[in-house]
């Protein structure tokens, strides 16, 4: 009997859906298929929530740990969220994000759901907020993080995933993931701390007065608008240490710019180390 490659191919794919199944039903609580009595088929689009006025200065707490956070300012002054997860497939689906206003602010949740399970499909997207540029702003837990036009205190925890702000102007900026590359640009800080467990740091057009850029595993590369008064000191336990193209002996390495009032700890276990006082990279 001979076989088709079409056919062939087809085989294999609902094997591997098969076996994906099955991780997926053991990763997601749900012990045996017979436990799965409500899974369907479903079909989740991106929708948005109604408005809320919290203020100009509210305080905005973010909880989605299993999506990737967009925030940026409003032109209204409201707080906007849009839920952008797409999510076609066959399982249970996972709930919906959640807006309510708090006492001194907003708080953007997607509750946890035991048991949900994606078994085969498609799935992209994640939470879109706007808040007025004055906010404070908390993520406590995501999936991947960007924000951009803000200048109220901002801290960041993605538990895997990368993070980049932009255009951020900040008194106290603080980025933190737990595997993911974080990227900066166009910063104005008073105090900064980026730290991320696994991966590469990359600085352009900074302005800091004091800050800490840290990672386990990845090169960083800073690129200062203006130095201004600070004392970089660097270190890697691997890799080279550049100050303005120059290659410096050993590690560590301090270097000042300016009186070096100031001071950024820069470090990484595994990694070279660029720093450029023109902004550039």
């Amino acid at each position: 009997m001979r076989y088709s490659r079409t056919g062939i191919i087809a085989v294999l794919i609902a094997v591997e859906l098969f076996v994906a199944g099955i991780i997926a039903v053991s990763a997601g609580g749900l012990k045996t298929f017979t436990a799965m009595g409500d899974a369907h088929g479903f079909s989740n689009m991106s929708y948005t929530l109604p408005a809320i006025d919290a203020g100009d200065r509210p305080h905005v707490v973010i909880n989605d740990a299993g999506s990737s956070v967009v925030v940026t300012a409003s032109s209204d002054g409201k707080v906007h969220v849009t839920d952008t997860r797409h999510i076609h497939g066959w399982g249970s689906a996972p709930a919906r994000v959640q807006v309510q206003k708090t006492a001194d602010g907003v708080l953007i949740e997607r509750p946890d759901t035991p048991g949900s399970t994606l078994v085969f499909g498609l799935e992209f997207g994640g939470t879109s907020v706007e808040i007025p540029p004055g906010a404070t702003l908390e993520i406590r837990n995501a999936s991947g993080a960007d924000v951009s036009d803000l200048t109220g205190t901002i801290a960041v925890r993605s538990n895997d995933g990368h993070i980049s702000a932009t255009n951020v102007h900040s008194a106290d900026l603080s980025l933190t993931s737990g595997d993911g590359h974080i990227s900066l640009t166009d910063i104005d800080a008073g105090k900064l701390n980026a730290v991320t467990a696994d991966g590469a740091i990359r600085v352009s057009n900074l302005r800091v007065r004091n800050g800490v850029l840290h990672t386990s595993d990845g090169s960083i590369h800073i690129g200062f608008a203006d130095a201004g008064d600070v004392t970089v000191r660097a270190r890697t336990g691997d890799g080279s240490i550049r100050m303005n193209g120059i290659r410096q002996d050993g590690s560590p390495v301090e270097y000042k710019f300016g009186n070096g009032s100031g001071t950024l700890d820069v470090a990484t276990q595994d990694g070279s180390i660029r720093v450029n006082t023109n902004g550039a990279n």
